[in-house]
């Protein structure tokens, strides 16, 4: 048996974020589309509360490699550029985060030349710095993780054909090690997420025919045992993740140009798939998906058209919710010497959710309340009175909005 090193035999999280419940029924929303060009073969993750993505290329027609990188903040719903990846014009990489710091490497530059180079991106300092090469020959396309502290990767394409070779990172010593091989058949374009300190890997490509079978790597042992097979179609290029204690696999193309957009669902206690939907988008192979706070961030990717969409797969809202959520609301002049507009943008019917305007005075007495069905409501000074005061938006679900007015 290999042992772990002691200091990273901490307990692991389950699928990047421990939960109490899994009841959630889970939507997909649309956001705003990454900020730099439609693309495909990009590599992303998430560090924190933030999602990034970079790189990758298009070849429909014109051939261009990308070096760019963005990071996408769920609180604001925007992308910032950050800097360009250090190794160059680089698409099909792959990474792994550990402590804090991403790690991305290999791939292909725009010269058709495969490599081995890794770079650490640190976001606190938004710059990348070298590490050690990954020791085994270069490629793209491979599959990348991490467990307690260390990083993986290994199959992948090359000059010399498709791979089955695994090797270990070790960031305190900057040092690679080279571990027991992927059992299955040498590939390309594999899934890989994490579950429990153990790493689920499937589906892919050999030469000429897409796969779907599916194995289990235990580091603490170095050993990999074979699960049930990936449910729905052979695929390739496919996207996976892991939330709410259950592992997923979906999207991708069966390698006779036939794209997918149906998900599945793998239960690690019963070792069986189940179908439980399809992505909203436009099917695809080739997008990259992020989690952040147990929610999944599904970008880029092609049909033979690339794209630049970004989606979440979060817990179903209301539409009442849903409608809230758009809500803008401004007051102006403020502060009046006579009377104000309070102006509410983002919903075209307002009779479709149930909204209520309240005005205290800074002692917490209502001076003024009013049930909201128009987009504009007019304060008079006469009614309120001169003065500092709180006006709050409230429905059903509680405070929608509160700001201060005041009448001089």
């Amino acid at each position: 048996m290999r042992l772990l090193k002691p200091y990273l035999l901490a307990p692991l999280m389950l699928c990047g974020l421990f939960i109490l419940t899994t009841s959630f029924t889970r939507t997909w929303y649309q956001k705003a589309n990454h900020g730099g060009d439609a693309r495909h073969r990009v590599v992303g993750f998430a560090i924190g509360n933030k999602g990034y993505i970079g790189g990758g290329h298009v070849n429909s027609g014109i051939e261009i490699t990308y070096r760019d990188f963005w990071e996408y903040d769920p609180a604001t719903n925007s992308w910032t550029q950050i800097a360009d990846f250090a190794g160059g014009l680089r698409y099909h990489s792959s990474a792994f985060v550990i402590d804090g710091a991403a790690y991305v490497g290999c791939g292909e530059n725009s010269t058709n030349e495969y490599t081995n180079d890794f770079w650490k991106y640190v976001p606190e300092v938004n710059s990348w710095f070298a590490v050690a090469d990954m020791p085994g020959t270069p490629r793209r396309g491979g599959i990348a993780f991490s467990v307690y502290g260390l990083g993986y990767y290994g199959t992948g394409q090359s000059e010399e054909g498709y791979h089955t070779d695994l090797f270990e990172y070790d960031p305190a010593s900057d040092t690679w090690t080279s571990i027991a091989d992927f059992p299955g058949e040498a590939r390309n374009a594999s899934v890989s997420f994490v579950y429990e300190s153990k790493a689920y890997v499937g589906t892919g490509h050999k030469v000429g025919e897409a796969l779907n079978d599916f194995y289990v790597y235990d580091p603490a042992t170095d050993s990999w045992d074979t699960l049930a097979s990936v449910g729905g179609s052979i695929r390739q290029d496919a996207m996976g993740f892991c939330i709410d204690g259950k592992g997923y696999i979906g999207l991708g193309n069966d390698n006779i140009d036939t794209d997918f957009r149906d998900i599945w669902e793998y239960d690690f206690d019963l070792d069986t798939w189940t179908k439980v939907g399809d992505f909203a988008g436009q099917k695809r192979r080739y997008a990259v998906t992020f989690v952040i706070e147990n929610n999944v961030y599904l970008c880029s990717g092609t049909d033979g058209t690339n794209m630049k969409d970004l989606w979440v797969w979060a817990p179903t809202v209301s539409i009442e919710e849903e409608q809230l959520h758009q809500l803008s609301i401004n007051a102006y002049p403020n502060p009046s010497n006579d009377w104000m507009r309070i102006n509410l943008d983002g919903i075209d019917d307002l009779s479709t959710v149930d909204l209520v305007l309240s005005i205290s005075n800074i002692n917490g007495q209502t001076v003024y309340k009013k049930p909201i069905d128009q987009s504009q409501i007019i304060l008079n000074k006469n009614e309120i009175g001169s003065g500092i005061y709180f006006a709050q938006i409230t429905s059903s679900k509680g405070i929608v909005h509160q700001t201060k007015i005041a009448f001089k």
